[in-house]
């Protein structure tokens, strides 16, 4: 299905991809009742909709999740200029990573599935050193096509699958004064994580990036790239996490994951509708 829509939305005029995504998004909407349910359960704990009203928002996910599919025909062989080209603005973002990067200890990204990663990565190319893609590597057909979209020089896919060499490959890297992207809304080792409060429930969240800032000495900057428009974006950035010195390395690591939750909490309030996690963040919801 993916092969067919990557085809069909090269060969169609871009002022009509809108219009289609509409019907896509429908078409998602219905054919992925598991992730349909968990968004639906999402949702209603974020904005505490119902009736309609929700399901009018559970919609608008997935018309941003045929945004997101479209930008895989664009992004991947864009050239630097294309890229900017799609973004409104650049918030100072730029100036920012590249200042944390001058003290030559890398700097680690912490983003999450809200808005649009993969251009994200691709803006990270630009500061002229190799981009390190943390996630837990599929082999969903799927999900190893569109990885393979996005595969070049400069960004390095490191499975979290392998537990302390992925570790120690980022640690690394961090070393070399590179950049480390992590998404940190999901969870893939539990003994590895801690539970803050987000949107008024406690949620588990990875603790990985805010020990690799404390081995490192690398600070964490959240940031997203959110969708403004069809194919056009726009950057956020929060304040940069730096490692603690408080002499106490598990409460530095979740007061630090407590302040980048905090600046995930306040863009998904605004931009709930971009946040695609297919699955139930609050298990508890699926008996509420």
């Amino acid at each position: 299905m993916l092969r067919l829509m990557f085809w069909s939305m090269a060969r169609v005029p871009r002022f009509t991809q809108p219009m289609i995504a509409v019907g896509t998004a429908l078409f998602f909407g219905y054919m992925m009742k598991r992730e349909r349910r968990a968004v639906t359960g999402n949702l209603r704990q974020i904005t505490g909709s119902r009736g309609l009203t929700l399901l009018w928002k559970v919609y608008r996910v997935f018309y941003s999740f045929s945004d997101f599919m479209v930008s895989y025909c664009y992004v991947p062989q864009a050239s630097h200029e294309q890229l900017l080209s799609m973004l409104v603005n650049d918030e100072n973002s730029a100036a920012i990573i590249d200042k944390h990067l001058s003290a030559g200890k890398g700097i680690i990204l912490w983003t999450a599935h809200l808005g649009n990663p993969e251009l994200a990565s691709r803006l990270l190319e630009m500061h002229g050193r190799p981009v390190n893609i943390a996630r837990v590597i599929e082999d969903q057909p799927a999900e190893k096509m569109l990885r393979d979209r996005m595969a070049s020089e400069r960004l390095k896919v490191v499975d979290l699958g392998r537990g302390a060499v992925a570790t120690i490959e980022l640690l690394q890297a961090l070393r070399r004064n590179e950049i480390v992207a992590i998404q940190g809304d999901r969870v893939y080792h539990p003994r590895h994580s801690a539970e803050v409060s987000f949107f008024s429930k406690p949620a588990a969240f990875p603790l990985g990036p805010f020990l690799l800032s404390l081995v490192s000495g690398a600070p964490v900057l959240p940031g997203f790239v959110i969708r403004e428009g069809w194919l056009r974006y726009r950057i956020l950035s929060g304040d940069p996490i730096f490692p603690g010195g408080s002499g106490d390395d598990n409460a530095d690591q979740r007061a630090a994951l407590a302040q980048a939750v905090g600046f995930l909490e306040a863009q998904v309030s605004v931009h709930y509708d971009q946040w695609m996690n297919f699955f139930d963040f609050w298990p508890v919801n699926a008996h509420d």
